[in-house]
């Protein structure tokens, strides 16, 4: 089910100030300006201040006295809780889309996986952020379910996604994981589909707290992939 048609301006600004950093645009410590925003996107201050108060009481940014609005860093003791509640609330979404995904929204589906499929060959790892996004997201808003999807879109912006895509072969586990949740839906199976949903977040969550207790940094924005 999409979302209602109508916005108010507050709600326009949440939404762009969301994809812009889910898209990179704004980095984790980055410093965001409450007048820059209002001019670059033409609207007065009022809606981008009340944009900003909800993006913090999200845990999106981060606001205090001497550094300002800023996007929040991504604190590594959160993952597993975060990741936790992405199984539960991903997995849900996928098994209550199933019924509601058209043979077009499959096809989108396919299209979005090749194009993954020939960024990986070509070591463009940094360029999955967006297709990645782009095919969750039209698995969980055909969930009928409006509230669930706020909520992930709410857990998505505030972790650095791409984070995935640079950990050794991870990519590539991803897109097959992708593939196979395709296929159930495809199938028309939702419980299947919810299952493997599950299982490729917590599968990416096992990933990054392995490499992290490596010790190895691992890059959190594409500016600093390491390939």
């Amino acid at each position: 089910m999409a979302e209602p048609a109508y916005k108010t301006k507050k709600d326009a600004v949440v939404e762009l100030l969301r994809e812009a950093i889910l898209s990179a645009q704004y980095k984790p410590g980055e410093r965001l300006l409450q007048e820059e925003i209002a001019r670059r996107l033409n609207v007065s201050p009022t809606p981008v201040r009340e944009a900003l108060r909800q993006l913090e009481a999200e845990g999106v940014l981060d606001h205090s006295p001497h550094r300002g609005v800023r996007v929040a860093e991504v604190r590594f003791e959160d993952v597993r809780e975060i990741y936790l509640i992405r199984g539960a609330l991903e997995s849900l979404a996928a098994r209550e889309a199933v019924p509601n995904l058209t043979r077009a929204n499959i096809a989108h589906l396919r299209a979005i996986q090749t194009e993954v499929e020939s960024l990986i060959a070509e070591q463009r790892l940094a360029d999955l952020r967006k297709l990645n996004y782009d095919l969750h997201m039209l698995i969980y808003n055909a969930s009928g379910l409006p509230e669930l999807f706020r909520l992930i879109r709410i857990l998505w912006t505030r972790f650095p996604w791409d984070t995935l895509h640079v950990l050794p072969g991870r990519a590539a586990i991803s897109a097959r994981e992708h593939n196979a949740i395709v296929d159930a839906i495809a199938g028309g199976d939702a419980e299947t589909a919810g299952l493997l949903m599950h299982d490729h977040i917590q599968h990416g969550a096992v990933a990054l707290m392995e490499f992290q207790a490596s010790g190895i940094e691992a890059p959190l924005t594409p500016d600093e992939e390491a390939i």
